[in-house]
């Protein structure tokens, strides 16, 4: 049986200009079919916040887990609800805020000459109505160079950050060519391919920047990345593209 696939070029994306954010959009409920979500998966925002950009100021979210995962520089997380989940993730680290009941955040630019670049991904929670939790984690270079380190996942295994939502995220950064295979955590489910930086090929198919790649009942695919690629993999419940 075929597998059944989404490809999603970068260039599709919406482009959204806020002043202090610009930001490439990759699934919302008003875009096209095969651009609203993938699965659980309901938002990837890729956005670089100038130097010294205070956000979008307090804002709330509820029923949401909301991850996002620094690129480039130094974001700081504001709540003033909670404030120990005040803090700031660098380069390369992740942060998840499970919303549930409700949360009150916002999130600066905490580089006044730097501008930061961060994904911002939205899962559907398991449920609704869960308690609000934050997590953060700087990720080990090593971990993740030249493979693939699980950074989420619903149980908290091999040290990742937990969400709740059966999602296992992997990161990977690559600074030679490499060619591996990447199984789901079993053969029913979907994977999602975002490629952050550089250029690779997945299931035959080449990607670069800001494309995505989404593979129903994926089975192992075959990962042929540049050097300097960087990689996102979703490892979704068995999906359907809307």
């Amino acid at each position: 049986m075929q597998t059944e696939m989404v490809y999603h070029l970068a260039a599709t994306r919406e482009f959204k200009d806020f002043g202090f954010m610009q930001a490439y959009l990759s699934f919302k409920p008003h875009l096209e079919a095969g651009r609203r979500s993938f699965g659980p998966l309901i938002t990837i925002d890729d956005g670089t916040l100038a130097p010294g950009a205070q956000g979008f100021g307090l804002h709330p979210h509820q029923d949401v887990e909301v991850v996002t995962f620094m690129v480039d520089g130094e974001v700081s997380h504001i709540d003033p609800v909670v404030p120990v989940h005040n803090g700031t993730v660098k380069a390369k680290g992740l942060q998840v805020i499970s919303a549930g009941t409700g949360i009150l955040h916002n999130e600066v630019n905490n580089s006044r000459t730097m501008p930061m670049r961060a994904l911002q991904i939205w899962f559907e929670p398991r449920s609704n109505g869960l308690m609000p939790a934050y997590s953060s984690k700087e990720l080990e270079t090593a971990d993740h160079t030249n493979r693939f380190q699980l950074v989420l996942s619903p149980d908290g295994a091999e040290g990742s950050l937990v969400v709740q939502q059966e999602v296992r995220l992997s990161y990977g950064k690559f600074d030679r060519h490499g060619v591996l295979s990447f199984s789901p955590s079993s053969p029913e489910r979907s994977l999602y391919i975002f490629m952050i930086e550089g250029e690779a090929t997945v299931a035959g198919l080449p990607l670069s920047k800001g494309d995505g790649l989404g593979l129903l009942r994926a089975g192992d695919v075959a990962i042929e990345a540049s050097a300097e690629a960087e990689i996102l993999i979703f490892d979704l419940p068995n999906s359907e593209i809307s």
